[in-house]
């Protein structure tokens, strides 16, 4: 328990910050936005109901990730930030791509929706892992 306590917060205030920023750019329309919304069969009109409360998930969702990447990264004890990002990339390939892929063949999401999704974790987990290791 004490080591919850032990954490530096900056750090993981920061890396959350991050992925926040790195998701709105990403799904906005100067880069894929337009074309996501497009392949979740989303409306502008439907984008803007629940836009708050469904920013306010991502935050919590963006700090939880930040505070286990953090445990991950204590744990791994990286020496170098390339240590720390190829952790980062291992956690992304062997958690968050088997899961998007899995779930998106049964839902049948197409190859290019999971491919937007899986480039912004993998960008953010990347991201996050730079802050978390700078920031110890």
């Amino acid at each position: 328990m004490m080591k919850f306590f032990m954490t530096n917060w900056l750090g993981i205030v920061i890396a959350t910050v991050a992925a926040m920023a790195i998701g709105s750019l990403w799904y906005s329309k100067l880069m894929f936005g337009k074309e996501w919304q497009k392949l979740v069969k989303l409306k502008d009109k439907d984008m803007k109901k629940g836009m708050i409360s469904g920013m306010l998930v991502m935050l919590v969702m963006a700090f939880i990730s930040a505070y286990v990447l953090k445990r991950f990264i204590v744990i791994a004890a990286p020496v170098e930030m390339l240590e720390a990002l190829k952790l980062a990339f291992w956690i992304w390939l062997g958690f968050v791509v088997t899961y998007v892929v899995g779930g998106g063949i049964f839902e049948k999401r197409s190859a290019e929706l999971m491919a937007i999704n899986l480039a912004n974790q993998l960008v953010t987990l990347l991201v996050m892992a730079a802050v978390l290791f700078k920031i110890n």
